[in-house]
């Protein structure tokens, strides 16, 4: 992550906003001023030693630290982690997609990690118990209370009773979020910045393997290799407890056969459930991996994606197909050191990338209560050509080239050469039945005029997965017989053109898009080209094409007719860079949601009054009848400005997500 200064003020505000001035301090520093020691520390920040190591500890718990201790030094290096101090925004995301697949209990595991940062298994059960056994205090006292008409009785035990509601629920929240990598086990390595790790993993490489040094191409190649497996293996220590747990049988495999079984999720049933789980250790230190958050909330950002071009029933069958074939992808982006792969091997496998998921598999994983006929139109069977519409594609796509022949990506396949060379009327899917009309012979005997055509739920399956595969965003990839993928450069290029469409549009209007699409399309125009492509006056045009330079949607550039630069005689080429463009508004996003923060900061501030007044324990909760009328109306003001505020920086994180991380 490139650390410039509106995201270095941006994550320090964040720390500040969770954690605290002191541990904001010391991160600003560390950003500012690069790696440091504890003395280096105490003279920038002019803090004691003690208010050092209390604020180091914070940020060390919360993973806002890296530390290195060379051999023989005395005095550890300190970094910050600017990675992670952003991931900060991305709580309330977090923890509302663990509400959606996980439910409220593991939400509030969630909540209760991220809030503590790096702890053992066993001060969580702690934590817990505690919680749980004041509960149930509170309700035995309420229970011996005789009933008062006043009293709210019910409710307030309901309000009160925890989520979690046994040590073994716990801990069985916890196996099912370390079995989907939500949360990872806390290392030596972990405290290591990746620079730091990667020269360890180069050490122990030339000592080991390469003591007279590398030479030759074929050493070069060996030795990047063996790096990589070593990265690797480091990689591989947080996912120790997971590895365990598939040792001892997969939680989910057992939940699943017991559902398949019929035994009960209430009760003694979700009791024997819970029991069936191994007991974690309690000595194991666990962290949230917000590597495998990141890939979840990048499927729900595609499913909506996909919502918005097909409908609801198409994305959720898109949000199946993503659930299942990013279950064993770490993180979003390929490392390009251990995920570097030779563009010269043939290896098949890995050409499909993420993994294939077949037909069935979407299937039994389909919720039986979804209609799949919604969201399919209907066509007659001879506008239909069913050798193009199964066509696989068993390679994902290559750059086009710049050769004649090259009409689509890559080379064309001998099924390719088939479907071009068969006829447009071919035999239609065997699994539709037709009804045809005049009372001619049909499954149903029905007479009619019009041609009906009823599909099973396997085929309108298929129907959807073929209208994702057929966009011209690649939302999927039919890459076998009943086989499907997802290339997630081109669907995440064509989201990013998207998110860039939409600024542009807010900005300068229709007209605006209009023009940045001509000039995606048709590559550098004159512009003296441009009004008669366009269609438009020259005058509103020059207006139009300079409010968006200004803004860094389009770019001109000055080509010379000869050898002395004269303006008068020079061509004037306006094109479009959609990476510079998607650079720039990266960029504005960190300054906009770095000004929202100083906006809250500066309201807090103006209103401090009366914020302190609702910190008192016999206003809290009770504000609107404990505090004036005067105060109350500038509070609910503050309330409403903070919420505004909060959702702009959440709206602008989506965009940085789309840009950046996903």
């Amino acid at each position: 992550m490139q650390v410039t200064k509106p995201v270095a003020e941006l994550c320090t505000l964040l720390v500040d906003e969770l954690h605290g001035e002191l541990p904001s301090r010391i991160f600003s520093t560390l950003v500012n001023k690069g790696r440091s020691t504890l003395p280096q520390l105490a003279q920038y920040t002019s803090m004691t030693p003690r208010q050092l190591r209390h604020g180091l500890a914070v940020l060390v718990q919360h993973n806002l630290l890296y530390h290195h201790l060379d051999p023989g030094a005395e005095f550890a290096f300190y970094e910050a982690n600017v990675e992670h101090a952003y991931n900060l925004v991305r709580t309330g995301k977090i923890l509302e997609m663990v509400d959606t697949s996980f439910g409220p209990a593991a939400k509030d595991v969630m909540q209760s990690l991220l809030l503590s940062g790096q702890t053992r298994i066993g001060d969580l059960l702690a934590a817990y118990q505690a919680k749980i056994e004041q509960a149930n205090k509170k309700v035995g006292t309420n229970d011996t209370e005789e009933f008062d008409g006043e009293a709210n009785g019910v409710n307030d035990d309901s309000k009160n009773e925890p989520v979690v509601k046994s040590t073994a629920h716990l801990n069985s929240i916890l196996c099912r979020l370390i079995e989907a990598e939500l949360i990872d086990v806390v290392h030596d390595k972990t405290f290591e910045s990746p620079a730091d790790v990667l020269k360890i993993v180069e050490k122990e490489v030339m000592d080991k393997y390469f003591p007279n040094g590398v030479k030759g191409n074929k050493a070069k190649a060996e030795f990047q290799q063996r790096i990589a497996e070593g990265l690797r293996k480091v990689r591989d220590e947080s996912k120790s407890l997971k590895r365990k747990l598939e040792q001892n049988g997969s939680a989910a495999k057992r939940r699943k056969l017991f559902s398949g079984l019929g035994v009960a999720t209430n009760g003694s049933g979700a009791q024997q459930d819970e029991e069936m789980d191994p007991a974690l250790d309690p000595k194991q230190v666990i962290r949230v991996n917000y590597e495998k958050c990141l890939v979840d909330l990048r499927n729900r950002r595609l499913v909506q994606f996909a919502t918005d071009m097909f409908g609801e029933t198409t994305a959720y069958v898109y949000g199946i197909l993503l659930k299942l074939l990013t279950k064993d992808i770490p993180r979003c982006r390929l490392d390009p050191v251990l995920d570097s792969v030779d563009d010269d091997d043939d290896d098949d496998s890995k050409k499909k990338g993420p993994g294939v998921v077949t037909t069935d598999q979407i299937l039994d994983n389909l919720k039986t209560s979804v209609d799949l006929s919604l969201g399919i139109g209907k066509a007659e069977r001879h506008q239909i050509s069913s050798r193009a519409a199964n066509k696989v594609q068993t390679h994902p796509p290559k750059k086009k080239r710049l050769i004649a022949e090259a009409e689509v990506d890559g080379e064309a396949s001998e099924d390719e050469k088939e479907d071009d060379e068969s006829s447009e009327g071919s035999d239609y899917d065997s699994n539709y039945e037709e009804t045809k009309p005049n009372g001619a012979s049909g499954i149903n005997g029905a007479n009619g005029v019009t041609h009906e055509r009823r599909m099973d739920r396997p085929t309108q399956l298929r129907q959807h997965l073929m209208l994702l595969a057929e966009s011209t965003q690649n939302f999927v990839r039919h890459c076998g017989p009943n086989e499907w993928t997802v290339d997630f450069e081109p669907v995440m290029k064509a989201l990013r053109e998207a998110e860039l469409d939409s600024v542009i549009e807010r900005t300068s209007g229709r007209q605006g898009l209009r023009l940045v699409r001509i000039l995606r399309a048709k590559g550098k125009l004159d512009e003296k080209a441009l009004p008669n492509v366009a269609l438009m006056r020259k005058s509103e045009l020059q207006q139009k094409m300079l409010e968006m330079q200004t803004a860094g949607f389009v770019h001109v550039q000055e080509v010379p007719r000869d050898v002395k630069a004269d303006v008068k005689k020079s061509f004037f080429l306006w094109y479009c860079d959609v990476e510079k463009s998607l650079s720039r508004l990266l960029e504005t996003s960190y300054v906009t949601m770095l000004h929202c923060l100083q906006v809250l900061e500066a309201l807090r501030r103006k209103e401090k009054d009366v914020l302190q007044t609702t910190k008192r324990t016999d206003v809290r909760g009770r504000e609107k009848d404990a505090m004036r009328k005067e105060y109350y109306e500038r509070y609910a003001r503050f309330l409403a400005c903070e919420r505004k505020l909060f959702a702009q920086v959440m709206r602008l994180d989506d965009l940085v997500s789309v840009l950046r991380d996903f």
